[in-house]
């Protein structure tokens, strides 16, 4: 119910009108279902919890909470980085690719499912600028009775010092699914692909050559200045240089060289970001599961939000209103960034197929 988009107030109200018991029922009378029920009542805080539950799975889940001290039994939730996993003990009754969308959704939305509209862009759209999650709200033009219309907006943007924001929803949707539907039928059309991604996969070689050559500059430059204030150090000790001569040119090069720090740290961004666009090109799985997915996404009549937000990480917006989509998959995300010369080639491409036609 929840993968089909309904919601988990929806889901609890189904549950107790058909009189389902909830997990403690059920532990205490071993019954699925009581007519005479008056207790054991679903909420949303047991749903929410069942929906991310792995054992469902066929995966068990330790040391999900430890008691801190023995005298006063306060008890901890751990890390899931530090809970011990162990998958396929048992038989799943879940599938695991529809738990997969499940909990993708959640991530995305949140538990908070009260609201009267739930949009298809709600979890995904962010603020530029601030970072912060971007609201939908709903909002009447001037004239009298006139309809009300979504529209996206950064709340309380101007008491956190960032921009205001007022886009229509409806054109902005249209648009964005317009531009998604585009770069997933370039990526299925792999004659297209294939003869711009090779290109852009070069061209992200040769960023990493050459953020490499400019990382040996900056250590070397770094190592320069360390070696040197080593021997202004040494020579204001033997007398050779004076206090006041070794504390102004010491204050020049520690500038300098935090300069180059900084210099260095921002490089090592860039140098981790490009790595990684060219590691994930080797991974087999990821393409085999990315071509499953572009191949169900173009074939629904409507747009799935399950799907959507497996395509899509975040949309950022700009207080200018330009709009940056970021993909969970680099080769979605090098068409978006050079989708202009992916448009192009399939226009050629169109054209030789029609003269050969």
């Amino acid at each position: 119910m929840y993968a089909n988009e309904h919601g988990t107030v929806e889901i609890v109200n189904y549950l107790n009108k058909n009189n389902y018991l909830s997990p403690k029922g059920y532990r205490k009378t071993g019954l699925v279902q009581d007519e005479n029920k008056t207790n054991y009542n679903w909420n949303e805080v047991t749903l929410c919890n069942m929906l991310k539950n792995e054992v469902y799975i066929g995966n068990t889940i330790q040391n999900k909470k430890i008691v801190v001290s023995y005298k006063v039994k306060k008890i901890r939730t751990v890390e899931k980085e530090n809970q011990i996993r162990v998958n396929n003990t048992h038989e799943p009754i879940i599938d695991k690719d529809i738990f997969e969308k499940v909990n993708s959704i959640l991530e995305k939305r949140g538990t908070n499912t009260k609201l009267k509209y739930d949009y298809l862009l709600r979890g995904l759209l962010y603020c530029y600028h601030c970072k912060r999650k971007l609201q939908i709200v709903l909002k009447k033009n001037s004239k009298r009775n006139s309809t009300s219309h979504p529209y996206i907006t950064c709340s309380d943007s101007k008491s956190r010092g960032c921009y205001p924001l007022n886009i229509n929803y409806e054109k902005f949707e249209k648009h964005i699914l317009y531009i998604v539907k585009k770069i997933c039928k370039i990526y299925a059309d792999k004659k297209v692909f294939y003869s711009v991604y090779e290109k852009y996969q070069n061209k992200t070689l040769d960023k990493e050559k050459g953020f490499k050559k400019k990382m040996e500059q900056l250590n070397k430059a770094i190592s320069e200045i360390n070696n040197d204030l080593d021997k202004m150090y040494m020579d204001k000790l033997k007398g050779i240089l004076l206090e006041e001569d070794y504390i102004r040119y010491s204050q020049k090069f520690v500038l300098e060289r935090t300069n180059l720090l900084k210099q260095r740290e921002e490089l090592e961004q860039k140098l981790t970001q490009t790595k990684e666009k060219i590691s994930i090109k080797n991974k087999k799985k990821e393409e085999k599961q990315l071509d499953e997915l572009i191949e169900n996404f173009l074939k629904l009549g409507q747009i799935d939000k399950m799907y959507l937000y497996r395509l899509i990480n975040k949309i950022e917006i700009d207080k200018n209103k330009n709009v940056y989509i970021y993909f969970n998959f680099s080769k979605l995300n090098s068409i978006n960034e050079n989708l202009d010369e992916f448009i192009k080639i399939e226009e050629l491409l169109n054209q030789k197929n029609s003269k050969t036609g």
